[in-house]
């Protein structure tokens, strides 16, 4: 159940043969109007909608033509619950848009389908003048209610005991109502004629349609065996004090006379002006616990939910608003406390700036000024910070080298680039990089260094000196960071365009095998390192 008694609203009562329209404020009843069933009664609730502000309205309807048919259905849900429905109410309720189903527990053996009541307006034309000025004058429609199924919310209010009960009431603007309820749950509810009160003795003609409807319970066996009826009466004054000479508790029934100026005050409404009539109780019970069971199509009820769409847009512009303001406001501190640091700030550079002139003017005079020489200071920091030694190199040289004793140094050039193809220092590499673009980001520069050697106790065998270099080139290219290892001389020259000379004298010179090895290692860069 949802409360909506705040704001101004409306309540129509209908009934066949007329309809009290209840007007709200604060979620209290201020005053009712009454019309006329029939054209003329139907033209002045034109009228007033007319001239009356357009607020939300409700319909409570209080009519016989209103079935209840207990019936069970598979238990689905969504779109499969809505088709299972509308073949049900097609088949027993033809003729009308109004039904609606009440899921009122599962059964506890089989497939435990959903037990439900299927309810209906068996006669639309109770609701449809009343709808279709609403709809004409573009009143917000909330909903459409059943007086019955929402007696259901005045149990917590009776505290009954047992689980069979039944609650009479009558209504001015329909007549007498009987609801029963089992374990709390509508199981059926019967609306008789009522004279005028003071025509005929009340206690009696209401004894009467009790015994009525007690002989339609036995009948179709809907009250709880082995537990009584407790009834429940709402009457008034006079009323009250006859209904209590006639009513007489048994094994099978218990009588609670209820006065109607009591509840009235419990819900809120005002004790002056108490009558034996319920018709302002259930009025204040809707606008306090509305129902979620609604007899009102969708179309009927557009203009309420566009009126809610337009409160809830209100709504969150006012947040926005309210958002924003102390969004602003902070920002405002922010801004006003961020000018103060920027006053002191200046502040305190004006000072430093006139401590610096008076110390500059105990200087002597330089031929460059601070700035220039602030520059050539971080300049040299940065070279600084750039600058190579080809210690890594040596270092991966000489460890391949100390396994190889045969081999020893003659000379080592070394430099730095930053392009692993350059041939010399200072020269522009012609040949587009070797290294891979992600080598690239790898290392900060390079280390290309020529490596001068020769074989040690060379006896003349050139294949055996040759197989020793290009050996040690080998274990260079498997090394991490070596880019490139290159032999730039071979002990002997065997290209095939190359030629021996030698000249016929009597004296022979020792051999040598000379070789030269270019190799570049990659130094990694800090960022990219381990």
């Amino acid at each position: 159940m949802t409360t909506f008694a705040s704001g101004d609203t409306r309540i129509l009562l209908v009934a066949a043969d007329k309809a009290t329209l209840f007007r709200a404020s604060g979620g209290h009843l201020t005053h009712a109007y009454e019309f006329a069933a029939g054209e003329a009664g139907v033209a002045g609730f034109a009228r007033y909608l007319q001239e009356a502000p357009s607020i939300p309205t409700s319909l409570l309807v209080d009519v016989v033509e209103e079935e209840y048919r207990p019936d069970t259905m598979p238990h689905v849900r969504g779109a499969d619950r809505r088709a299972v429905l509308a073949r049900k109410f097609a088949r027993q309720f033809r003729g009308t848009p109004y039904s609606l189903a009440l899921t009122q527990g599962r059964e506890p053996d089989g497939r435990q389908d959903d037990r439900v009541l299927l309810t209906a307006l068996t006669k639309p034309e109770n609701v449809t003048p009343w709808l279709a000025e609403l709809t004409a004058h573009k009143t917000p429609l909330i909903g459409i209610y059943s007086l019955p199924i929402l007696s259901a919310s005045l149990l917590p209010k009776l505290k009954p005991t047992t689980a069979n009960v039944l609650v009479i009431s009558v209504q001015a603007v329909s007549g007498l109502r009987q609801t029963f309820f089992r374990e709390g749950q509508l199981k059926i509810s019967r609306l008789a004629p009522m004279p005028r009160l003071g025509a005929v003795p009340y206690a009696n003609h209401l004894l009467a349609e009790l015994a009525k409807l007690r002989r339609y319970l036995n009948s179709l066996a809907l009250a709880v065996r082995d537990s009584p009826l407790a009834i429940y009466v709402l009457s008034h004054g006079e009323l009250l004090s006859e209904l209590e000479k006639h009513c007489r508790n048994s094994e099978t029934e218990q009588y609670l006379l209820v006065d109607t100026a009591d509840l009235a005050q419990q819900l809120g409404l005002p004790s002056t002006g108490a009558s034996a009539y319920s018709d302002a109780i259930f009025v204040q019970l809707l606008l306090q616990a509305r129902p979620r069971a609604s007899y009102a199509q969708r179309t009927e009820t557009r203009y309420y939910r566009l009126l809610r769409m337009k409160w809830g847009l209100i709504a969150a512009s006012l947040i926005i608003l309210l958002g924003s303001a102390g969004w602003s406001a902070l920002r405002f501190i922010d801004a006003v406390g961020l000018k103060q640091q920027a006053q002191d700030a200046e502040s305190k550079a004006l000072f430093y700036q006139e401590r610096y002139k008076m110390a500059r003017r105990g200087l002597p005079a330089t031929a460059v000024d601070a700035p220039a020489i602030q520059t050539a200071v971080e300049a040299v920091h940065q070279l600084a910070a750039q600058r190579s030694t080809p210690a890594l190199w040596l270092r991966v040289l000489g460890a391949e080298l100390a396994t190889m004793p045969n081999l020893a140094v003659d000379k080592i050039e070394w430099y730095a680039a930053n392009d692993p193809t350059q041939t010399a220092p200072g020269d522009v590499a012609t040949a587009a990089p070797s290294a891979k673009p992600d080598e690239l980001a790898r290392y900060s520069h390079y280390n290309i260094g020529i490596l001068h050697a020769h074989v040690v106790a060379f006896e003349g065998d050139f294949r055996a000196a040759i197989a020793t270099v290009d050996s040690l080139a080998v274990k260079l290219r498997s090394l991490d960071h070596i880019q490139a290892v290159e032999v730039t001389h071979y002990p002997l020259d065997v290209r095939p365009a190359s030629s021996m000379a030698g000249t016929a004298s009597g004296e022979l010179t020792a051999p040598t095998a000379d070789f030269a090895l270019k190799i570049v290692l990659g130094v990694p860069d800090g960022r990219h390192q381990g």
